[in-house]
């Protein structure tokens, strides 16, 4: 089965010839010659990427390169190598190859034995290694997946890592719009709507010299980075919240019982004390309904919108599951469609 490696670059120019070097000797001890391609998608870099990049493909058969001319986001430029690849099966990893290329056999193989349409490569798996990476980058990305994980279900430990391999038949079918980062998450929520196989393979994570050494930026540049987190962040959410979107509601209905469910407890400690000390209980309830009348009603209040929310969570999950039966109708439309075309 060939083999297209997508590679996107953004301003790339001081390693790209040597990624290019090592890439080729690893798929040439990997694969015959004609059995596999690299499609590197140029993202706008502002340098002389491209200029490299089409110096290097005069002479390599096997290189591809796609510029999309102005800068994007990864999203696009992923997108962009979907639509130039020739392989049977397609793997993207990262132009600083933070994933050595040996991660390339290994999510292809996964991909025919499992019979997976998704094989994600996973450093956080069981198996897999993490080394040189800075500390609160490596907190942050573990925090994130661990709660996109939760989100999305649990089965899945690394969600947005680039490093994957897919089924060229399954990501052609799927219908893409992400620009960003966010298009990890877009795959995966729309894979698992239409019953797609997905699998994880163990992983080794290690940043290069030259990527630590592009790390340690100036202020104004780590500004720029603050900013590129926030936007992925907020984006990444979104999705998560796509997979489960009753917890808007039912978190602040589960907090709104809870006011409710206290204040009742105090209402009837007092009620219960004033019994013990010899008023009726008749009189006891009555005096606490005339005396604490705010009580009353706070907790009556909290009770009903604990109900508001936990309805409207109720809904919002009805919605999202006759929106993924759409989807999946349309998918499967749009997928025919494509055939006889």
């Amino acid at each position: 089965m060939k083999i297209s490696v997508i590679v996107p670059v953004f301003n790339e120019e001081a390693s790209i010839s040597a990624v290019l070097s090592e890439l080729e000797m690893y798929m040439n001890e990997y694969e015959k010659p004609g059995e596999w391609e690299i499609v590197i998608v140029n993202d706008g870099s502002s340098d002389k990427t491209v200029d490299i990049l089409n110096s290097i493909r005069e002479s390599k058969e096997w290189l591809k390169v796609a510029d999309l001319v102005f800068h994007h986001g990864r999203g696009r430029a992923l997108r962009e190598g979907f639509k130039e690849a020739n392989g049977d099966i397609i793997v993207s990893i990262d132009a600083d190859l933070s994933y050595a290329p040996y991660h390339i056999e290994r999510l292809a193989e996964k991909i025919e034995k499992a019979g997976a349409d998704i094989v994600l490569a996973s450093a956080y798996r069981k198996g897999g290694s993490v080394k040189n990476v800075p500390l609160k980058r490596l907190w942050l990305s573990k925090l994130g997946n661990k709660i996109l994980s939760y989100m999305f279900g649990g089965n899945i430990s690394v969600l947005t890592c680039l490093v994957r391999a897919y089924r060229r038949e399954f990501i052609e079918g799927l219908d893409l719009h992400s620009e960003d980062k966010e298009i990890h998450l877009e795959i995966l929520y729309k894979a698992r709507m239409i019953g797609a196989k997905i699998a994880e393979v163990p992983a080794d994570l290690r940043w290069r010299d030259y990527k630590l050494l592009k790390s340690k930026t100036t202020k104004s540049r780590e500004r720029r980075s603050t900013i590129k987190i926030r936007k992925t962040s907020s984006s990444h959410l979104f999705f998560a919240l796509m997979s489960k979107p009753g917890l808007i509601f039912w978190i602040p209905g589960f907090l709104s019982m809870t006011l409710s469910l206290l204040i009742l407890f105090s209402i009837l400690t007092v009620t219960i004390a004033d019994t013990l000390s010899g008023i009726s209980f008749f009189f006891a309830v009555r005096k606490s309904m005339f005396f604490a009348t705010a009580s009353w009603l706070t907790m009556s209040f909290t009770f009903l919108l604990a109900i508001q929310f936990f309805t409207l969570g109720f809904l919002t999950n009805q919605n999202k599951s006759n929106h993924e039966e759409t989807y999946k109708t349309l998918n499967a439309i749009f997928s025919e469609l494509k055939k006889r075309d």
